[in-house]
């Protein structure tokens, strides 16, 4: 199936013989997107904090799109609420449906500054790929959980592009997964910006010496 239209005009240099069993591992690992969707604006920028370690942070536009929804549920939250500051006020004069809306809305604000914050580090020094609030340093309670990965199980870099069709429209999204040795895959972002997708490959695939492949234009109807 076609690339994304751009996905051409890009061209990465896969870095040979890296790892030796690479050949054998690409035939294995699926092509279909990991998290089908996503967004359709840039969610994350990848930056190099050291010479030992990348880490994504939200981007602008991820965080004023959080900030909106907070913001927004939050003010009519208390707008809702505001009869019960009033003298001689009590529950029945408060607009449960404008609480229950600014409820969902600053849910939905506070979940996606969980989400677009939450830390995506790649360390060499701790020789680990982890995406958590609190770093474990104990070797058996990293092993214990999803967050933790370790950089030597890494062969290569995938990048897949999704048109995504919805009853609002359609947008192209881009996946960026990380591809283990046993041949399945672990998501890093997902989003609509393209040439951040290709720029973040290459800085990855240059931190980690390992190969990036690419996957054909899925269409999510």
């Amino acid at each position: 199936m076609d690339l994304p239209e751009g996905f051409h005009k890009e061209v990465i240099e896969a870095r040979e013989n890296v790892i030796s069993n690479t050949n054998t591992i690409e035939p294995k690992v699926s092509t279909s997107p990991l998290k089908p969707g996503g967004a359709n604006f840039k969610t994350n920028v990848l930056i190099q904090a050291s010479p030992s370690k990348l880490i994504y942070k939200p981007s602008i536009g991820a965080a004023i799109f959080s900030f909106i929804f907070l913001a927004v549920g939050l003010g009519v939250l208390f707008y809702g609420i505001f009869p019960l500051f009033q003298d001689n006020s009590s529950s029945d004069s408060i607009n449960w449906f404008l609480v229950i809306f600014g409820l969902i809305f600053a849910g939905a604000g506070g979940f996606m500054f969980y989400i677009f914050y939450k830390p995506r580090v790649f360390d060499k020094q701790q020789g680990l790929y982890y995406t958590s609030y609190a770093f474990k340093g104990h070797q058996s309670r990293r092993n214990q959980s999803e967050d933790y990965l370790p950089l030597q199980s890494i062969v290569a870099i995938q990048i897949i592009g999704e048109h995504v069709k919805s009853d609002d429209g359609s947008y192209k999204s881009f996946e960026l997964n990380l591809v283990l040795d046993d041949a399945s895959r672990r998501n890093v972002v997902d989003h609509g910006s393209l040439k951040s997708i290709i720029n973040d490959a290459e800085m990855l695939s240059e931190f980690l010496n390992i190969p990036i492949w690419h996957a054909g234009s899925i269409n999510n109807l």
